[in-house]
């Protein structure tokens, strides 16, 4: 799979200066090489221990839900997948709280099905540090709680002219594989409607499409260029769907907020097409969940 086209531009400046949005950059995999003493052996066995159940309020578990409650649709009951959330209940035992929420790393066997699962690892999220890794056996799992098992989907918001979102359909079954669940939108009103007290309430994930800024009123333009610098302020994570194929009068969203590389701490991420986005919706999501307060 090609780069997106934002990514092959370069001046010679190093890429660290900038701040990707919807990228995971490589230099922060290679940041950490094996022949790195800066981490004590005994730190990298701690980080491979898993964290205990009864190490786990009921008061944490609720946190870790207000953290994601407005980010979150339902998918399946009694189901757990792969990258999906989801909430568990827990049999009764002293010390260990009666629920349990968080991303699912894996499970065996991987057909999804609770009644089947033997066991399973859970990402178990924290507003202030990166989340812990959880594992659960068969025989913690309530099977006879009135709370049924419930597993959700990542809300992606995508704003797009019909053009894109036909362009952008087959990403939908690819999103979901990943644990995300795409809402289209082709109007401005709800995303002007946003502001500093209800931000909290849309979604972390935007995808853009190039075409759909250029379909708005003209009169509006300059206020929705405030807005979508306000969101990314705000933590917002927009990516601009912009096919290579595009003549050059289609504005990407980097010319038309005079964002450039090499020149603003912000360059937004430009993938060509349906893989390439999907991929980099998962990819930046990934980066933002391992990392404390995501929800801001």
């Amino acid at each position: 799979m090609t780069l997106p086209r934002v990514f092959r531009a370069g001046n010679g400046a190093s890429r660290q200066d900038f701040h990707w949005i919807g990228h995971t950059r490589d230099e922060d995999k290679e940041s950490s090489t094996p022949g790195d003493k800066s981490q004590k052996p005994q730190d990298q066995k701690r980080k491979q221990k898993y964290r205990q159940l009864t190490d786990i309020t009921l008061g944490e578990v609720e946190e870790a839900i207000k953290l994601f409650e407005h980010q979150l649709v339902p998918t399946q009951e009694n189901w757990i997948g792969r990258n999906t959330f989801c909430r568990l209940p827990l049999k009764r035992k002293h010390g260990q709280p009666p629920i349990i929420f968080g991303r699912v790393k894996t499970s065996f066997p991987t057909d999804g099905f609770l009644d089947n699962i033997e066991e399973m690892e859970l990402y178990f999220p924290s507003k202030y540090a990166a989340p812990d890794v959880v594992h659960i056996n068969r025989d913690e799992i309530s099977r006879k709680s009135q709370m049924q098992a419930q597993s959700y989907f990542v809300r992606v918001r995508v704003l797009t002219s019909a053009e894109e979102k036909a362009e952008l359909g087959e990403s939908i079954s690819m999103l979901s594989a990943n644990g995300f669940q795409p809402e289209f939108e082709t109007g401005y009103l709800d995303l002007l409607d946003m502001n500093e007290e209800n931000q909290s309430v849309y979604p972390l994930l935007y995808v853009i499409g190039s075409r759909w800024f250029g379909t708005m009123p003209e009169s509006i333009h300059a206020e929705l260029k405030a807005k979508l610098k306000e969101m990314i302020g705000w933590g917002r994570q927009v990516i601009n769907y912009h096919p290579e194929w595009l003549t050059h009068d289609v504005n990407t969203l980097n010319r038309a907020l005079g964002f450039k590389y090499g020149f603003t701490p912000v360059v937004l991420t430009e993938p060509g097409n349906a893989q390439e986005t999907a991929s980099i919706v998962a990819k930046t999501f990934e980066r933002m969940f391992h990392s404390p307060s995501v929800t801001k």
